[in-house]
């Protein structure tokens, strides 16, 4: 316990008063060689603390931290000074911010030499003396609100996997998108970011991470807190933090778009997993065959893409991963302690909309239904591996995986134990984990068209009809007449091929009509939840 001792006369006497100091973040250190200092500073807050009605505060008050102003009010750090001051150091020491459900993270690279100065002129004032400019708040808002209509119009692929989360969550505080809805963004005012501020930006709420062991570092950083904070505000009420509801049956959301060229596809349920439990790592490997992020090893991509060629990409999910679109391997610094299984599916073209539909989900039953051979998962398992090297790749991600770390209580750490936690893997508890939490009856999907095309998909997956997608002739198989007939003149090597299309194209999805929803995108995150039909 730090403490600072108050010495008082009163009467003739001494007394000696002690008075306990704030407690300090939690620093968390890694030992790098590197003349360039990584410095993470984890808030435990993020979006599903939003007070119900203010859904993006979390957004910009992590936002206004850096663009708000800070320092002194007569002469204060804005942003375009602020550029100024760490220009001379590299792009990287300009603070970044990523907000996620449960935490705000900060990021910043700074020269060793200058850790003294940009202690002093720019992580004390930017943590302890924000200011939180109106005029700031303004210009900030009016971005956020251009990017959620930029994420809702422009960005077919980020708005079905932001929906996604919104439905496998709904009625929770996890279920807005992190950046907010539209009307709570309009209602967050200046008072409201310094509550929030006040509640969550505590000293013992924080976490540091720095690339360095060196005592005298660690000290400098801690210097930091053992300042007063300026901003004085009530304390918000806490908001509970929910499980997702169980999922009962199918259903569908469509999101309609104006001039939608394709159609995305996505489905998804909760699951009892983190990083923390001991089945992860049988799922992970079960996962790393089915669905591998943008990689080609993958059984979906490899069915849906490779064989077929419906699309750029196909993959599968055990925990969320922030930005998929952008993102060859998970961001840090995103962590959750409710998870849940997705299948990601990329635009396909319309007419093949409620074929690929079938096919996701007639792969997800054929695959818990069948498990993973021996011989597949030795080859994930060895993937596996291979992935390791590209999630620990920068002093930077290390550093990200630290701070998650302790979020989800891991001892030994997720990179420290990854390699070994893979080599224990057996082949029987891969299938145990399948068979336990896998499963394709209360599956919600997601899919994203166009608003013309929308109506006819929704009459499609209710009619639950034969569902074809790609002829024989699209395969380069062979076709002549024979008696008014097309005979195709199939090679040995496609009719498995031609089979495994007929079983997608007859899988029973039995989703009845009051079950799928069509919501225009433009009513789509204006509020906390998904509109009604």
């Amino acid at each position: 316990m730090h403490r600072m001792w108050l010495i008082t006369t009163l009467v003739g006497f001494v007394f000696t008063l002690a008075v306990a100091a704030e407690p300090l973040p939690r620093i968390v250190s890694l030992r790098s060689p590197s003349a360039l200092l990584k410095i993470r500073v984890m808030v435990k807050a993020g979006s599903a603390m939003d007070p119900a009605g203010l859904e993006g505060l979390a957004y910009l008050t992590g936002r206004l931290l850096i663009d708000g102003g800070f320092g002194d009010p007569q002469n204060p750090v804005t942003k375009d000074r602020l550029a100024e001051i760490t220009r001379p150091w590299g792009s990287g020491a300009f603070p970044e911010v990523r907000v996620s459900k449960e935490t705000t993270t900060f990021s910043m690279t700074v020269p060793r030499e200058v850790l003294d100065r940009y202690v002093r002129e720019v992580l004390t004032p930017m943590f302890r003396q924000p200011l939180f400019a109106e005029r700031e708040l303004e210009r900030v808002r009016a971005e956020a609100l251009q990017e959620l209509q930029s994420l809702r119009f422009e960005q077919i692929e980020l708005v079905g996997l932001v929906a996604m989360d919104a439905v496998i969550h709904a009625g929770t505080s996890y279920a807005h998108p992190v950046i907010g809805t539209a009307q709570g963004l309009r209602q967050v005012t200046p008072e409201a970011v310094r509550r929030f501020y006040a509640t969550y930006y505590r000293p013992d709420n924080v976490i540091v991470g720095v690339s360095s062991a060196d005592p005298a570092v660690i000290r400098r950083l801690e210097s930091v807190w053992q300042q007063p904070g300026s901003v004085q505000a009530d304390p918000l009420p806490p908001r509970s933090i929910d499980p997702p509801p169980p999922p009962q049956g199918r259903e569908v959301l469509i999101i309609a778009l104006p001039s939608a060229l394709s159609t995305g596809l996505h489905a998804g349920f909760p699951i009892p997993i983190t990083r923390a439990h001991p089945d992860y790592w049988p799922l992970y490997v079960a996962n790393v065959w089915f669905g591998t992020h943008r990689d080609s090893f993958s059984h979906l991509y490899q069915v849906i893409r490779e064989e077929r060629g419906y699309n750029y990409g196909d993959y599968s999910y055990i925990e969320h991963f922030e930005g998929r679109p952008f993102f060859l391997f998970p961001p840090t610094n995103t962590p959750r302690r409710y998870q849940y299984f997705s299948i990601w599916i990329r635009p396909v073209a319309h007419d093949y909309a409620v074929h690929i539909m079938k096919a996701l989900t007639w792969e997800l039953e054929h695959f818990i239904r069948t498990g993973l051979t021996e011989e597949q998962c030795e080859l994930a398992k060895n993937k596996a591996r291979v992935l390791h090297l590209n999630l620990a790749e920068t002093i930077d991600r290390m550093l990200g995986y630290r701070l998650d770390d302790l979020f989800y209580g891991l001892d030994p750490g997720y990179l420290d134990a990854y390699l070994a936690r893979i080599e224990a893997v057996t082949c029987e508890q891969v299938n145990a984990a399948i068979r336990k939490y896998l499963q394709a009856r209360d599956l919600k999907y997601v899919v994203v068209t166009d608003e013309k095309v929308a109506p006819k998909l929704a009459e499609a997956i209710a009619q639950n009809g034969p569902a074809w997608g790609k002829r024989p002739e699209d395969y380069q198989i062979p076709v002549r007449e024979e008696g008014g007939r097309k005979v195709y003149m199939v090679p040995a090597d496609k009719l498995p091929t031609l089979q495994r299309d007929a079983a997608w194209a007859y899988y029973w999805l039995d989703i009845p009509r009051e079950r799928i929803r069509i919501v225009p995108v433009a009513q789509l995150f204006e509020t906390a939840g998904i509109p009604e039909q």
